[in-house]
């Protein structure tokens, strides 16, 4: 596109922060800068913006803004605007044309970019790429990188303005929600078949003698009264012992 602050529509900055530089930078220099009649009204022609068409989330894309051709390009400020919830501006990736001072400065969903030559030196001239940087892709959606404003200044003093915004589209894959993680369910008690260890039945059977208790040493109950049996053994020991008696006293 072709621009002039002659054209209908053009819009100029009320500071041009492009000249601004340029000055500032002649003065610290201390020296005076040639001026040559600037070649034509029309100093930068065909800017454009461009960046890869697709993009995955996790991804770091290359963003140019170049120009078909440029005529005694002293100096010049870009505004470009995007979606900070989709693209992120990767710090001290700018980079410019070889030779002048460059600024950077990020705003919350905006970047500028100025560059200015210095003292004596030469305007840009012809094919020029006026500022490259990176971004990193932050989701997936469409994504829009506007250059929304530019301002251009010839070594002359004569400045130009872009005459509408150009854009460039990109459309992003956010990256694969991770899977859930699944586990084997463990049986419940319910359903686990139930398992039970058969206890032996203690015999009933008299041939079994109790053991003795090893502490006491005395015999363990066996659950039957016990005092009939205490009772009946002195009996009969005293009867046994009176009938022995007698046979001796009879035999005498």
């Amino acid at each position: 596109m072709s621009l002039s602050e002659n054209q209908p529509g053009a819009r100029r900055r009320p500071r041009d922060v492009a000249a601004a530089i340029a000055a500032a930078a002649i003065a610290m220099l201390g020296t005076s800068m040639v001026l040559a009649p600037a070649a034509s009204a029309d100093n930068v022609d065909s800017i454009s913006i461009s960046a890869p068409s697709t993009a995955d989330e996790g991804d770091t894309i290359t963003v140019t803004v170049p120009v078909d051709s440029a005529t005694d390009l002293y100096a010049y400020e870009l505004t470009v605007s995007y979606d900070p919830d989709l693209l992120s501006y990767d710090a001290d990736s700018a980079a410019f044309p070889e030779g002048g001072h460059d600024t950077a400065i990020e705003g919350t969903d905006t970047l500028t970019f100025a560059h200015t030559r210095l003292g004596t030196s030469p305007g840009l001239d012809g094919e020029q790429m006026l500022v490259t940087f990176t971004m990193t892709v932050l989701d997936g959606g469409a994504a829009t990188i506007t250059l929304e404003d530019a301002s251009f200044l010839d070594s002359a003093g004569e400045s130009t303005a872009l005459v509408e915004p150009t854009s460039a589209e990109i459309a992003l894959t956010a990256a694969p929600a991770p899977s859930p993680t699944t586990s084997s369910p463990s049986p419940s008690a319910s359903t686990s078949p139930a398992t039970s260890t058969p206890t032996p039945t203690q015999s009933a059977s008299t041939d079994t003698a109790p053991s003795s208790d090893p502490e006491t040493g005395s015999l363990p109950s066996t659950g039957g009264n016990v005092i009939p049996f205490l009772i009946a053994v002195p009996l009969i020991a005293l009867g046994a012992f009176l009938i022995i008696r007698n046979k001796k006293e009879a035999v005498q």
